[in-house]
């Protein structure tokens, strides 16, 4: 259509000064040869020290999993990482620099007025906005190669067959694809805008902003004419608002499943009455309203006014603030309180549902236990073997004993202790173990001590749980360097354990330190598999660099059957195998052909179960820092078993009906494999693992209940029990332990994990947990109720009992005169019959430096207490006709031949003094304690100029 000559915003061309125009668009000048070839040589040098480390550390990782069989699976994470940093990296530089080419390319708007004075160019400014492009690029890629393991998952999603109930989306779709979609939508939004920020310095960098204010100085022009002076960048805008507004829209959609996971107070989580009838259709409307505004900017491409954009814009902002906030607040505040419970009734029964099945909640197995006064002898008689193994050793001063007892020299020290269950001449028997492990930083600290000399530790120490030698003493049935007894261990060298937090090279010339022996040192080779060939001067370089020791490169010794042996910490080990995996705080020391293992459990977590709980939302003290707050989901699909002579690492599917296990299944098949492939005698070692038991404990605490009347008003919530553990000391939480018992209804004893659980605000004892790890019952969770009607004795119960009992109240008075520390062990409760026995050993230390004793073991039931010296006599007096229990004694060794009659003599003086000084002790004969400590001292220095051995 043509316009009038006297239409508003004509041009004066007369004005027009085409030779301003030339010279405008000359580029003048540029970056010389020199300076160019000092920009790359400055870049060079900058790069050298950026690229060179990182991609050292990416080819040992690569020669590392090479050297463990499982390279595929590092290179396939690569892979995904690297496909998607080029794609992303590309779309983004590719979306960017069409979008800077429009707003740069040499063509002017024909309705110029005024361009002044021409702005000088030149190529520089162009080269560097390329250089910013690339920069970005690089992040942006970055950012999606950081998203490998999602991108992963989304592409082997498997289905969990359950369905949200309000969008009927499968679960997998949030765990597997909704995080994937929430960052396309994120990529894309920050990109958009930092891509519009880009344009709009391009157009003013050119002077297109400058034009239309000379239009409005210059030519007296209305709003309306300055506007259409710059109509190709109000073009070029308008489109990527329009995409701005687009990108808002699917946010709003996503957010719509986002309501699925929030807290709606302290009622429930997930979409509740004011979501789903409120928020919900807010965000609907709110998409709807953003979806227009977007095709309303785009038609402020061709239209002549700025009207419906600006009205369109507002629309949204308003309803964002109305729809979007005042309604849901105003149908919660006058709609949902007045009457939440009778309103969220139907949402609460979903929580609670989601919440059991997401924690694997809602298959433990529930019974009643009608709880009777005392056990019978005939209940004791029954279940026999499982008293036999009723735990009496607590961890914690059992740790300070065999630190002063086995450690034998300053480098080695027992940094965990496990309990397990072994059968021992066709017994099963349940035992502490702990592994002999060598501390670096207690060897003469040279490189070759650090990195060739010491480079295992060894051997390994076992207690069954109830022996206990007359000093009080644990009565080890494996123990000593080399190690003798049973469990039986041949080879007892640990290249890979707990605290092998240095790597070590073996196969050099240089004899290995094998363990102390009299006055010597017995050596010996490593002969194992795996390990990364060190043979010439670029392994030797290259793993130089990785460690910052150039050491490698110049110590002697190393020859061409040389292996370096890194990643030796097992966690750590586990962690670079598999980071999509979360690991129990807990790995354990397991036995099988005279071999040491280990096993550990791995978890698959999620934290987009629709309505189910997080872990986070409330206080469930005992398992802080053991899992994301935010966890909806956890399942103990994994267990991990390392070889910790050679390192070689299997993992094993535990739970194949996990769908988040079965897709990672799918990305790494060489990785896991089935159960049914690991050897009998290492699954006989299994347990049910403590971190996942613990957080199922505290989530039990509330969800144990299905009737949503009940949950709502929280008046039948579960707690751990407590205990007391140091005498006058507070409560604390009962951490879980693992005993040998018969359960209600089972034929047998079995190895199981337990907890026991009373009221919120209460101490009576109303039921408890246990988490099955023997046979076709491994991972199962049983559930036993006690009757409400009568009061089932809890653990601070039973210790207030204790400390009310006059005649335990005076011996533990005698016991802890004269500086002497008194320490509560655990206190058990242990099923027997249908009634339960509590069993709390009562430990004894003289001084910090002494070794703790087991000096009393006191047994309760719901109508008697009753302490004594040991387990079998305090059960004797505890239950009338029991029969005799006995407790493993250790394994007879034959003494050395090698001793002298006089050494002979001195270990039966040191053994006699110290029975005297205990027997003071007991009597509080202060004056003989410290003479026979005395006279122990001077034998000790006697043995010790005999034998040669020197204190650590």
């Amino acid at each position: 259509m043509r316009r009038r000559p006297d239409e508003p915003g004509d041009i004066d061309w007369s004005r027009f000064d085409w030779n301003d125009l030339i010279r405008l668009r000359r580029r003048t000048g540029g970056p010389s040869r020199r300076s160019v070839g000092f920009f790359i040589f400055v870049l060079i040098l900058f790069l050298i020290p950026v690229l060179v480390g990182p991609l050292i550390s990416f080819w040992t990782d690569v020669l590392w999993f090479r050297s463990i069989g499982l390279d595929s699976v590092f290179l396939r994470r690569y892979s995904a990482a690297f496909i998607a940093f080029v794609v992303f990296f590309f779309a983004f530089f590719v979306f960017a620099a069409i979008n800077v080419w429009i707003a740069t390319r040499p063509r002017l708007t024909p309705r110029i007025v005024d361009v002044g004075e021409p702005r000088p160019s030149s190529a520089l400014p162009y080269r560097l906005g390329a250089a910013v492009l690339l920069v970005l690029s690089l992040f942006f890629g970055l950012a999606a190669a950081d998203q490998w393991d999602p991108l992963l998952r989304a592409l082997n999603a498997t289905a969990f067959g359950i369905s949200d109930p309000v969008f009927g989306q499968d679960v997998g779709f949030y765990f597997f694809t909704l995080p994937v979609l929430e960052f396309l939508r994120g990529w894309a939004l920050w990109a958009l805008v930092i891509v519009a920020i880009a344009v709009l310095v391009a157009y003013a960098a050119r002077g297109a902003f400058d034009v239309i204010a000379a239009g409005l100085e210059n030519m007296r022009t209305t709003a309306r004419s300055a506007l259409s002076l710059a109509r190709p960048v109000r073009a070029h805008l308008s489109v990527l608002g329009a995409l701005f507004l687009m990108l808002i829209a699917v946010g709003y959609q996503l957010d719509r499943y986002g309501l699925l996971f929030q807290r709606q107070g302290n009622v429930l989580s997930g979409a509740g009455y004011t979501a789903v009838n409120a928020q919900l259709p807010a965000l609907t409307i709110l998409t709807v309203i953003a979806a227009v505004s977007a095709v309303l900017l785009l038609a402020n491409v061709f239209a002549r006014t700025i009207w419906l954009l600006v009205a369109s814009l507002g629309v949204w902002l308003l309803a964002a603030i109305v729809v979007g906030g005042v309604y849901p607040a105003l149908i919660e505040r006058f709609v949902v309180q007045p009457n939440q419970f009778n309103q969220e009734r139907t949402y609460i029964e979903r929580h609670l549902a989601a919440t059991r099945a997401a924690y694997g909640l809602a298959a433990a197995t529930e019974s009643s236990f009608d709880v009777k006064d005392q056990p019978t002898s005939e209940d004791v008689t029954r279940d026999l073997s499982a008293v036999e193994n009723v735990r009496v050793w607590d961890y914690r001063p059992l740790q300070t004993t065999l630190a002063q007892l086995q450690a034998l020299r300053q480098y080695y020290e027992f940094p965990d202790i496990d309990v397990t269950r072994i059968v021992i001449n066709g017994k099963t028997q349940q035992l502490m173990v702990a592994a002999r492990e060598l501390n670096p930083a207690r060897v003469p600290q040279s490189w070759i001590n650090v990195h060739l000399g010491f480079t295992h530790s060894y051997g390994a120490v076992a207690v069954p749980v109830s022996a206990v030698t007359p000093e009080g003493q644990p009565a080890l049935t494996l123990k000593d360097l080399p190690p003798q007894g049973q469990p039986e261990v041949t080879v007892p060298q640990i290249y890979y354990g707990q605290d092998t937090n240095q790597y070590v090279i073996v196969g050099t010339t240089t004899d290995e330190f094998d363990y102390p022996k009299e006055n010597t040192e017995q050596t010996t080779r490593y002969t194992g598999g795996g390990g990364i060939k060190v043979s010439n001067v670029w392994d030797k370089l290259i793993f130089g660099l990785r460690f910052g020791d150039l050491n490698m490169l110049i110590a002697p010794g190393l020859t061409d059957s040389s292996r370096l042996l890194m990643h030796r910490q097992i966690v750590e080990r586990e962690q670079l195998i598999a980071p999509f995996l979360d690991y129990d705080n807990d790995p354990y020391l397991a036995f099988m052909n005279g071999k040491l293992y280990w096993i550990h459990d791995a978890y698959t977590t999620g934290t987009r179960y629709p309505y189910a709980s997080a872990f986070g939302d409330a206080s469930r003290p005992g398992a802080e820092g053991r899992t994301d707050p935010d966890t909806r989901y956890i399942r103990n699909s994994v267990k991990i078993v390392t070889d910790a002579y050679d390192g070689s690492i299997t993992f094993y599917v535990v739970d194949p009906n996990d769908p988040v296990v079965l897709t990672l299944q799918k990305i790494y098949p060489e990785l896991f494999k089935c159960l049914c492939e690991m050897q009998p005698a290492i699954r006989a070692q299994l347990r049910y693992p403590e971190d996942l038991f613990r957080i199922q404990a505290a989530m039990y605490g509330r969800y144990h209940v299905t009737d949503p009347s009940v949950f709502y008003t929280g008046t039948d919530n579960w707690q751990i029990a407590s205990e007391i553990l140091t005498q006058g000391g507070p409560a604390q939480q009962i951490e879980p332990y693992y005993v040998i018992t018969r359960l209600p209804d089972a034929t047998s004893p079995e190895f199981v994990l337990f907890v026991p659980m009373t009221p919120v605000g209460r101490n009576n004892m109303v039921g408890w947990l246990a988490g099955r790890s023997d046979g076709d019952h491994y991972g199962e969770l049983r559930v036993l109720r006690f009757a409400t009607d009568r009061t089932i004795f809890g653990p601070l119960q039973v210790e207030a009992r204790i400390d009310q009992d006059p005649d335990i109240k005076t011996q533990l008075a005698l016991l802890s005169q004269g500086g002497t520390t008194l320490f509560h062990g655990n206190l058990l409760v242990i099923p027997v019959g249908s009634s339960f026995i509590y069993v709390e050993p009562i430990f004894i230390q003289a001084s910090a430096a002494s070794i703790p004793e087991l000096r009393r073991v006191v047994l309760a039931t719901q109508t008697k207490v009753v302490m004594r010296n040991t387990f079998p006599d305090a059960l004797a007096a505890l239950i009338q006709g029991a029969p005799p229990v006995v407790t493993t004694p250790p394994p007879t060794t034959t003494p050395p031949t090698n001793v002298t009659p006089e050494i002979q003599a001195l270990v039966k003086s040191i053994s006699d003094h110290y029975a005297k000084a205990q027997a003071a002790l007991r009597n509080s004969d202060f004056a003989t304690y410290g003479a026979e400590l005395d006279a122990m001292a001077k034998d000790l220095a006697r043995l010790r100029d005999l034998t040669g051995v020197t204190s650590p």
